[in-house]
């Protein structure tokens, strides 16, 4: 477990050089993001796949980030208390838990430009394409939801099973298997069974890909044609809790 005592004392020292002006802001940021994604692995090779889960979320917090500012390396100091605390204790919370740890982390803030009252409502965003994300997102974030993003098929499903978010929207193009076929596969699983999920996607309604969804995964085409209306009934399924 030292490495990963290693990597959490890496960031630390980097933020703290970077708060007394002995560091560039930009360049510090991105250390951070390396040691970020190391403890990412570590964690997984170490039996901790709570730590990865947590430092997953960590590079998604950064993702916007221009450059480290005090409120950021406040923010990014909570992930490192729960990493130590998992490290140092040598067990892992589970279940509803591991969920609350997780969702009580400090999420991607929005764009300045958007200000919204926030709602206690999660969603997970799996799409790869960057601008698709951000079109997305920006809407997702409109709406006062947290954001949470992923890109990779393991990232997406990992995430889903441990935080529990309140709706998952996954790309039909992921690195492994097609999001349709994922959301089959979480729709079958008795602790996400009830988490509502749509498939982003340029396919037409009966394309072959999309012919054996179960009517609770929700298709949302893109395009200007369909695109509001699919992803305004999408939203009109997530039970939204004002915080």
């Amino acid at each position: 477990m030292d490495s990963i005592e290693d990597s959490s004392s890496q960031i630390e020292d980097v933020i703290d050089k970077a708060l007394r002006g002995l560091e560039d802001k930009k360049s510090a940021l991105k250390a951070i993001r390396r040691e970020a994604h190391s403890l990412k692995g570590t964690g997984g090779s170490y039996g901790y796949p709570m730590i990865s889960s947590i430092s997953h979320r960590l590079e998604d917090f950064l993702a916007d980030e221009k450059e480290l500012s005090a409120e950021v390396s406040h923010e990014i100091g909570v992930f490192l208390d729960r990493i130590r605390e998992i490290a140092r204790h040598g067990k892992e919370p589970s279940g509803e838990e591991a969920t609350k740890l997780l969702r009580a982390l400090p999420s991607r803030r929005p764009p300045p430009d958007i200000s919204v009252n926030v709602v206690d409502v999660e969603v997970l965003l799996g799409v790869p394409s960057t601008v698709t994300a951000k079109i997305v997102r920006d809407i997702l974030q409109n709406c006062g939801f947290r954001v949470v993003q992923a890109t990779r098929l393991l990232d997406c499903f990992t995430v889903t099973y441990r935080s529990k978010p309140n709706a998952v929207i996954f790309s039909q193009t992921l690195d492994e298997l097609s999001g349709a076929d994922l959301a089959r596969a979480l729709g079958a699983m008795t602790a996400t069974e009830s988490i509502p999920a749509a498939v982003l996607t340029s396919f037409k309604l009966d394309h072959t890909a999309l012919k054996s969804l179960p009517d609770s995964v929700s298709i949302i085409r893109l395009g200007k044609e369909h695109f509001d209306a699919d992803m305004g009934n999408f939203l009109s399924r997530i039970d939204i809790k004002t915080s």
